[in-house]
Parts: C-alpha cells; structure tokens; sequence
C-alpha cells in the first residue's frame, strides 16, 4: 500500500481566533473515504474524532449550570424520569435510554423520546447507541487480559509490540510504555491523522504512519486525554492475542460479560433494527446532521471510542468490574483499572485508572467515564461499595453527565459535602509567569507568555497570521493549578489551562498543559521583537 502524502492542517491555539476554523476547513485530511459506509454529506471524519472523548474537561461534577429539578418524586422510579428528562430537555436530545443497578440488582431501566428527531418509533432499554470513549474501559481490559497470559509486560515499551511504530521529535517511541497509553501519559498530541483507512489492517496501517508525530512531552510528564492513546493500546492487545481487536472483544470481553448487545460491526446493529440515529449539530453550517451505524465507521480509531452499545450491556460490564473481573478478569487486574493510577492534575481527589476515573462524589468513592462522539452521548457511574451503577444513553453528541449524578442523589441519598475551596492566593501565581512555546494538536508552534498584574493572570498569544498584534486573554482560577479563559468575548469561559511541574521538580513549573494544545517553558533567551509578554 502507497503511503499517502503527509498533510497537516493548520489551527490555532485558540478556537476563537477566526482564522483557526477557515484553516483547518481549507485543509481537510485527503485519505480515501470508506466507501459504501461514510455518510458524504455528514461531518467529516475529522470533526467525528475531534468530538470523541470523555466529556467535559477538567471533569466536573453538576453545579448548576443546568437546573435539575430535585424535588422528592412519589417513587424512585419517577425521580429518575426527572433526572434524565431534565438533562434531555437541556441538551435538546430526541431520545436516550437509563439502566440503574443497586446490590447487584436492576433496579430501573426506561427509555425516553424517539430514535429520530421528528419520528414516532421510540428509545426502549434494549436500544443500541454508539458509546464513544467509554471503550476505552474495555480496551484496557483487553490489554489486562494479555498481561495476565504473559503476553504483554506494562511497563515495556509499545514497540515491542509494535515493532515499526516510529514518531517524530526529541522523545522516540521506544519511551513510550503500554502502562503511559492506559493512563494518558504519553504525551501524545490528540490527533488522529489518516482517519479513513479501514479494514482489518487499518490500526496498524495508522501506527505505520505516525514518523511526523511528535509528543508533546517526555512520556511520564503529566496526563492529558489523547484518543491515540488507547489505540496504540488496542493494537498492543492485539499484536499480543494474534486476534484483530473487532474479534478479540466480542470472543473475550463482551460473549463472557454477557453484553450481546455490544459490538463494533454496524452491520450487526442494522441487522437487530433496534438502534437510535445519532443527531450531530454543526455550528459552523447551523445544521444538524443524521448519522447512522454505518456512518463514522473508523476502524483505525474504535478501540479510542466507537463501539455500539446498550444500558443494559453497560450496567453489567460496570458489575464485572465492581465484583473482581469475573468472567473477564482477575480480581487484580480489575482493581488495577479502577484504582488511582494516575493524578489528572484537577481536583485533589480526581484520578485515572485505566480507562477509569476515579474520583469523590460526596462521601462516596465513584468510578466513572462518559464518551462523546458526534451524535451520541453516554455515561457510565458505579459506587464499588454499594454495587450501584448507571448507564445513560442519548442521541446527541453530549453526555447526561447531570442526570447521572442526579440519579446518584436520589438513589443513594449521600450527605452533600461542601468542595473545598481550591483557589490559591495570587502572590501564590509567580512560578506560572513566563515564555512559554505552544504547539497544538496537529503540530502548529504559537509564542505564548503568561504574566501576572496585580491580581490578574493572563495569557498572551501571537496569531501566526497577526505576529505584531497578540490577543491577551485573562485567565480565571477554578483549582490550584488550572485556570480558564473566554476565548470569544462572550463572557463564558470555554479553554482552559493548567500548570504542571516538571518531574522531580515540583516547584518548576514546566509544561502549560491543555487537551488541545500544551505549552513548554521557553528557557533559552528570545529573538529580540518576539517577546510576547504584555
């Protein structure tokens, strides 16, 4: 196979520098569509993986940027149709289903509105969803199941594995351990490049591919949510199982959970006719668009987040876990995914297993993960000690991330504790201030600078296309380390941003850390007219 030509689009820091979406319109990725199974008149593959991921990060918990009515319903079962209703009415979704499990027990499970905006045939508990990055649970698993054969050693490099996997820049492949992939360190920038190759020898075709990717930090520096993470992950496991991913789950994973429901093959999907239409909102063109199973079928990326699903499947694949791995795992291995692994560098109490985060909800120990791709939602929750679950499901690209602690609410009735206050004092802020050189995620270099006025941070950037006029965004704290700026004047804020440490040196701040793009402390002195700071 003739390897394509390397093309990066070109974007911004910032979305809301203007000239960042025209860029990345202009130059969209040229691979050969899947034919027959992409939707040409949907959004591109592109826009599908840049919708894919856990859902709102810093990961946070309801604090009433949507109003949930909590009024005590009659029964239990009713407080849960508020939950889920109130969400979908805030996120205009057309459907979405909900599973809850307590003791080990179902204990609810409904489905609401319709498959398709405008139809009459209506979401049930049996209908099958797509569940984005919620599969990243599942390919950790699978990679658990190599380590426990002898198969695969954690903390040995992915190229051993991976033998002709090669990336660009200072820090090469062979840094890079199966361990940094589950628990999104390595590094690596979020972006997929040549996302319609597909067939059976798509994922290791993209992995082929990868000699012009350069991380962003030394493997180990810090987390930060990157979908190629867990597909290199997936291809490890299976590289490791001799068996192709789409295979290995299903025989593995899925048979043994008793999930039947759940698969990558939307032939499968279509074949049950029971299966919601996912409704993806483009604001660029003020359009909603329809996708079905077959539409975003990227082999490449779907041990990243593009697995079917249903609530029920999911509340069972949540017990497996709760109750020691059975039949699916050991009990240390299912430990070993739901346990603090890795700090996201957020909240005090907010880590990542593998595939997992961990975090404190009110007293109560909670693992947790949603998965967003465009034009499906999902959430899944379980509180270990109480063998409590909760599995929601929409047809909109968003999660029910407050439905799902809603049900929390009224289902398990925690204390509420007050969050502590984590904002720190700003003659605190005096090792964040200084040059730092941003590269985004598909590898374009911004100026940047942080300074400190008085009480006030801010971020100062050079447009690449304005070099002589940098925007300066002030920057808000929400938690020690992170802070949050409105990038487009509307008074809300949509980036954020957080300081990590360099390793062994905690008083050194190193790295400005960002999903989308990650800063590195500028330490030689500046060509003289290119100093940025205000």
């Amino acid at each position: 196979m003739t390897k394509p030509v390397h093309r990066r689009s070109l974007s911004l820091l910032l979305p809301g520098l203007a000239v960042s979406s025209v860029l990345a319109a202009a130059l969209v990725m040229a691979e050969r569509p899947i034919e027959g199974q992409w939707d040409q008149d949907g959004p591109s593959a592109e826009q599908v993986l840049k919708s894919l991921g856990p859902g709102p990060l810093p990961p946070r918990h309801p604090t009433g940027d949507r109003n949930v009515d909590r009024l005590k319903a009659a029964t239990v079962e009713a407080a849960i149709d508020r939950c889920v209703e109130s969400d979908m009415a805030s996120l205009d979704a057309p459907g979405a289903a909900v599973a809850v499990i307590l003791d080990g027990e179902l204990l609810y499970e409904n489905g609401y509105g319709v498959k398709l905006r405008g139809g009459s045939d209506p979401v049930d508990p049996e209908t099958t969803f797509r569940i984005g990055s919620v599969t990243k649970m599942m390919t950790a698993a699978a990679v658990m199941q190599q380590v426990e054969l002898g198969r695969v050693d954690l903390h040995a490099p992915v190229t051993d594995y991976i033998p002709e996997f090669e990336i660009g820049g200072r820090w090469p492949a062979e840094r890079i351990t199966v361990w940094h992939t589950l628990t999104h360190t390595t590094g690596y920038p979020d972006w997929v490049n040549y996302t319609t190759l597909s067939g059976p020898l798509a994922l290791s075709t993209w992995a082929s591919y990868q000699d012009d990717v350069e991380l962003h930090a030394p493997p180990g520096s810090f987390w930060n949510y990157s979908n190629p993470n867990f597909m290199l992950a997936g291809l490890v496991a299976e590289r490791a199982s001799g068996i192709h991913y789409r295979e290995l789950f299903s025989e593995s994973l899925w048979e043994p959970a008793g999930m039947y429901s759940t698969t990558f093959n939307p032939a499968e999907v279509v074949s049950r006719g029971n299966f919601a239409r996912g409704h993806y909102y483009d604001a660029t063109e003020d359009r909603e668009f329809i996708l079905g199973p077959y539409d975003n079928d990227l082999w490449a990326a779907g041990p990243a987040g593009f697995a079917f699903s249903t609530v029920g499947d999911l509340t069972r694949w949540a017990l497996v876990l709760m109750d020691g791995g059975a039949p699916v795992l050991s009990p240390g291995s299912a430990a070993a995914m739901q346990a603090q692994q890795q700090w996201l560098h957020y909240r005090p109490d907010q880590y990542y297993g593998y595939g997992v985060m961990v975090e404190d909800y009110n007293g109560l120990d909670v693992r947790q993960h949603g998965g967003n791709v465009a034009g499906y939602g999902t959430y899944l929750l379980w509180v270990p000690e109480r063998r409590f679950a909760v599995a929601l499901l929409a047809n909109v690209t968003y999660s029910l991330v407050d439905a799902a602690y809603c049900i929390v609410d009224e289902v398990l009735e925690p204390t509420p504790v007050q969050p502590p206050d984590l904002r720190t004092d700003p003659s605190t802020w005096r090792p964040y201030v200084g040059d730092y050189l941003m590269t985004d995620s598909q590898g374009t270099i911004t100026e940047a600078a942080v300074s400190l006025s008085g009480l006030q941070l801010s971020l100062s950037v050079v447009d690449p296309g304005d070099p002589d006029n940098p925007v300066i965004y002030p920057m808000y704290q929400v938690f020690r380390d992170t802070f949050v700026i409105d990038t487009d004047g509307d008074g809300a804020t949509e980036t954020d941003l957080t300081m990590c440490s360099r390793r062994g040196n905690p008083g050194f701040v190193m790295w400005l850390r960002n999903r989308r793009a990650v800063g590195e402390r500028h330490l030689t002195p500046r060509t003289a007219g290119r100093t940025v700071s205000p």
